[in-house]
């Protein structure tokens, strides 16, 4: 008698190993195998090797690149779920091509003030900004070496900040900036002047925040409107010796002028935790740049967050495996 093969499921992008204890996958029935993967694969053929044996493949946001070439090379594969409203790795319209179940997982972080979790991108921006102005990490460093002496910390108060985008995550930074005393510039398409007095900041397009912003932090969503708004016409307009936060998407400013400004200062600081690939190459610029502040996209990771959008993945599993399809997704096609 043959034995049944095992339903396999690979949860790629676990680098906090947090997957296997999050949730219970013994849901998915005795036959599921679940593997976590917890280092990032360095290319597309290594993903196709590690991941050509399963059945289904969830990604956490876009830690993993799923494109045509690698789905034609996964013969088991039978569906797919991702964390997060859209996935610019996924070739979906390959994997849709192949018959395999494309299923979104986007869960809500609307929680109540008195509880873990929420909008966390909106504490890492103002992590990354005073890491720029007060350079704890490079102190840090120095006191450990035997060293003191440091150079003098930037105070935000009265300086000017500029928001762009004032959604659920960039409106809680708008509010630190005006409880640490900043005047608060936002430009939304949504934001209407009797919202933005309510909050104490001033309504100003776009031309008008770079020109007036000492700080400038990025809180909006990678489409065709806004990929590469930001570039050397923009960044010109700005103040020499501007500070720029982007926890948003690294698409939205355009890489070559970004550089060219940090290198000469007059971008005097940059606190970043997204970036035009990922992992960051081993000898990209920014990693030479001494005025860069960095993270490795973590801005939607905290352990409550992640319990979360495990949950929700394995809903997704769970529904499939019962013969059932949650959250099918299909990617509008670009405007």
């Amino acid at each position: 008698m043959t034995n049944k093969p095992k339903f396999r499921v690979a949860v790629t992008g676990d680098f906090e190993r947090i997957a296997i204890k999050a949730v219970p996958w013994s849901s998915l029935g005795e036959d599921a195998e679940v593997v976590a993967f917890t280092e990032p694969f360095a290319s597309a053929r290594e993903t196709v090797v590690a991941l050509r044996d399963f059945d289904a493949i969830t990604l956490m946001h876009e830690r993993v690149a799923l494109t045509g070439e690698v789905i034609e090379q996964l013969p088991r594969l039978k569906v797919i779920v991702f964390s997060g409203r859209k996935n610019e790795h996924l070739d979906d319209k390959a994997a849709a091509d192949r018959g395999v179940v494309v299923c979104n997982s986007n869960p809500k972080f609307d929680v109540p003030g008195t509880e873990p979790g929420g909008k966390s991108p909106s504490e890492l921006a103002i992590a990354l900004l005073l890491s720029c102005t007060w350079q704890t990490g490079p102190l840090t460093t120095l006191i450990r070496q035997g060293g003191w002496a440091a150079q003098p910390g930037v105070p935000l108060r009265g300086k000017t900040l500029g928001v762009l985008g004032f959604g659920s995550v960039g409106r809680p930074v708008a509010r630190v900036g005006v409880a640490l005393g900043m005047r608060v510039l936002a430009s939304s398409r949504s934001l209407t002047e009797e919202t933005a007095s309510a909050e104490g900041v001033t309504r100003a397009d776009l031309d008008t925040l770079l020109e007036r912003a000492d700080v400038i932090s990025i809180h909006l969503p990678l489409n065709a409107a806004t990929r590469g708004m930001i570039g050397a016409r923009q960044i010109g307009q700005m103040k020499d010796g501007v500070i720029l936060v982007n926890t948003a998407r690294a698409a939205i400013v355009e890489e070559q002028p970004f550089l060219e400004a940090l290198r000469m200062r007059k971008i005097a600081m940059a606190g970043l935790d997204v970036y035009w690939e990922e992992p960051l190459p081993a000898h990209h610029p920014l990693k030479q740049l001494p005025n860069v502040v960095m993270t490795p996209h973590i801005g939607y990771v905290t352990e409550e967050t992640m319990v979360v959008r495990y949950r929700s993945i394995l809903e997704k599993l769970a529904a499939y495996r019962g013969g059932k399809i949650m959250g099918r997704y299909a990617s509008k096609p670009a405007t």
